[in-house]
């Protein structure tokens, strides 16, 4: 028995370093091709440079880099703060009601998490509303779009807070939008201190929905920005790779530094819920 076991360990653990080394090693490209020529860049291995060319960073920089940054700040702050405020409120009405329209709207919310982007309604839908090719009609499909997941972790941990609390600030005269103020938005700090992390790095990771949302180049953001660089007649693959490494900085900076709440928020919810 024990040696099936060990047979099953080390069968696993190599599969694990083979899982390892298929994620590593185009991440490792990555970075070591930003410091290439282009040259050198052309071949896409892990061979270091010959020369490290940090004047690529400064290339980037040129190329309108700040207006990418600046409309990937606005669309991530706008589309963060309204997929937190709508669904942490929405996750308190259909908690605390807990009536079956409410467990059946929630059921019909959380269908959201698998549904697919469909573009073409998408367009016509802002259309319609005078929003297509704004930064702010993308920012409105992102909270459309990432609501359901936020949701779903609001209502688990809030269906973990005693209904005793509301009674008694209820009879305290504390009630509606006070209600959730004062007594239940306190209490999700670490729920909420997940979700705005996990929301950060979908919407400023995002490449294909500004694609189809966005008619200028003024308004792209920083993965678009990566489309400078390469196209049909010119491929710079080490400024690609340089636009890249860039482009992720913050998203590694903002995980390292809340990696302790995203755990601690899932583990919440979940053990809550």
């Amino acid at each position: 028995m024990n040696k099936r076991i060990k047979s099953t360990d080390s069968i696993l653990e190599v599969f694990l370093w083979i899982c390892s080394i298929v994620t590593i090693y185009p991440l490792l490209m990555v970075a070591l091709t930003a410091f290439k020529t282009r040259g050198e860049a052309s071949y896409l291995n892990i061979k270091p440079p010959n020369v490290w060319q940090f004047s690529n960073f400064a290339e980037v920089w040129r190329y309108n880099f700040m207006r990418s940054l600046g409309n990937s700040v606005f669309i991530t702050l706008i589309s963060v703060s309204l997929t937190l405020i709508l669904s942490a409120l929405l996750s308190f009405v259909l908690t605390r009601r807990n009536t079956k329209a409410c467990t059946l709207a929630y059921r019909f919310i959380t269908f959201g998490i698998i549904a697919p982007f469909a573009a073409m309604p998408t367009i016509q839908l802002l259309r319609i509303l005078g929003l297509y090719g704004s930064r702010l009609g993308l920012s409105f499909c992102y909270a459309a779009l990432f609501m359901p997941f936020t949701t779903m972790i609001f209502t688990g941990f809030i269906k973990s807070i005693p209904r005793e609390m509301d009674e008694a600030a209820v009879i305290d005269g504390i009630k509606g939008f006070s209600l959730f103020g004062c007594i239940i938005l306190p209490l999700l700090q670490p729920v909420i201190a997940t979700a705005a992390v996990l929301n950060f790095m979908w919407v400023w990771n995002e490449l294909q929905i500004p694609m189809y949302l966005l008619n200028s180049s003024e308004k792209w953001t920083l993965p678009l920005s990566v489309f400078n660089f390469y196209g049909q007649y010119s491929r710079s693959w080490n400024l690609v790779c340089t636009d890249v490494v860039m482009v992720s900085i913050p998203v590694v900076l903002v995980y390292v530094f809340a990696q302790k709440y995203i755990i601690n928020g899932m583990i919440a919810g979940a053990v809550k819920g």
